[in-house]
């Protein structure tokens, strides 16, 4: 039985994660199988298996938590910061039920096909919203979410993920499966620049650049990576969506400068002063003022700043969290928790920087923690620890081992 439940068990974790993009359509799935795997994990897991969890970055993470909970159970409202507090403490729960896992290629393969799923979707109801619109008019409004599996910010972070993991697993050597590697790299690209994800397409461009760096055969990558550039090229040109979203194209008053226009056309702009503001008026250093609150807050600036009222009542209706998880911790749960947050990936960086694939991770992840507070949403909190999963068992992988920095030749 326990034979049984071994061979088992890699595999309903791998099921976990590739259904969580698709919860729209599977609301319950991954609950269900989360259960199954914590009945099934002490059957599984050897005791070698917990030398992990004493990884310093885990250790962090730990106490990061414990942080944040005893700040809200002590000082805020904690039935309110309770939806919080399960979303972080389950991707710390993901990470000890990866730990019977040997290794992560297949996690990887996972990542891949979940996203390549979510495309297909994606331009499933992409193409029958086109046949009755007549265009894609996405660059800004909520129409695109509606059309999309996921959000458009959070989608486009799974592609960079995708990327990120297609490039992990061609490493330096030969293999049959390159070839459909790069086939996905390019599908991703392609896709990201159709829905218009401003950051998705900044990190891609960036992270090409970083590979070209990185890598022994610059001259393959090189030529790859120009023809994805040249992609990019002929998408901003085709398509206005990019143009819009990226220059403003659309404003009626082109007349001002392009950081003026940024100021008026960005709702972050609008949500990161007023984060600014409650972080000058509060006397919230050390503990914060919890999740729910911070929001309570943030609602109040929205509707003694923002203007005309029109644009006043649809972010006082959408009660926009901070839209960084820094800030979000330093204003929830005070500096302390917010140095923890960070140490954990200074952590990585220090042990990981002269490999590609754990550089790319920890700044996708950065950058990502710097426009949206992932906490926020569960899915969020669960990729945040997949890649932590990625990071703590990369050194499992001998094929990480051929794609060390430059100074390492």
């Amino acid at each position: 039985m326990i034979a049984i439940l071994k061979s088992i068990y890699p595999y309903l974790f791998l099921f976990f994660c590739f259904v969580l993009p698709l919860d729209k359509y599977a609301t319950s799935v991954p609950n269900i199988v989360l259960i199954a795997l914590v009945v099934i994990f002490p059957f599984v897991v050897r005791k070698e298996n917990f030398k992990i969890l004493l990884k310093r970055e885990v250790i962090i993470f730990s106490a990061f938590i414990l942080v944040v909970f005893f700040n809200s159970l002590l000082f805020h409202d904690f039935e309110r910061d309770l939806t919080i507090l399960k979303k972080i403490m389950a991707s710390l729960l993901l990470i000890v039920l990866a730990i019977p896992l040997e290794r992560t290629e297949n996690l990887k393969k996972t990542v891949i096909i979940s996203v390549l799923i979510c495309i297909a979707i994606s331009l499933y109801h992409l193409y029958f919203f086109y046949m009755r619109e007549g265009e894609f008019n996405f660059a800004y409004g909520g129409e695109i979410n509606e059309v999309l599996i996921i959000d458009r910010l959070y989608l486009g972070f799974l592609c960079v993920i995708s990327v990120i993991s297609s490039i992990g697993l061609i490493g330096n050597k030969y293999n049959e499966y390159n070839k459909w590697y790069f086939a996905n790299i390019v599908l991703c690209s392609g896709f990201v620049l159709l829905i218009s994800s401003r950051v998705a397409i900044l990190l891609l461009i960036l992270l090409f650049f970083l590979k070209i760096f990185y890598s022994k055969k610059k001259k393959e990558y090189v030529f790859f990576f120009l023809g994805i550039i040249g992609l990019m090229v002929v998408a901003f040109m085709l398509n206005k969506n990019l143009s819009e979203r990226f220059f403003y194209t659309h404003s009626a008053q082109q007349e001002k400068g392009y950081i003026e226009l940024f100021k008026k056309m960005e709702p972050r702009v609008i949500i990161w002063q007023c984060n600014y503001n409650i972080a000058k008026e509060e006397n919230f250093a050390l503990t914060g003022m919890g999740f729910y609150e911070t929001k309570d807050r943030l609602v109040e600036c929205y509707s003694e700043t923002v203007t005309p009222n029109r644009r006043k009542n649809y972010f006082m209706e959408s009660r926009f969290n901070s839209h960084n998880q820094f800030m979000d911790l330093v204003l929830s749960s005070g500096i302390l928790a917010t140095l923890l947050f960070s140490l954990i990936f200074i952590s990585f960086f220090l042990k990981k920087w002269n490999y590609f694939f754990a550089t790319a991770l920890i700044l996708a992840l950065v950058s990502f923690a710097s426009i949206e507070s992932f906490f926020h949403r569960q899915l969020g909190a669960y990729y945040f620890g997949i890649v932590l999963i990625f990071l703590l068992m990369e050194s499992k992988d001998s094929i990480h081992q051929n794609d060390k920095a430059i100074k390492d030749k």
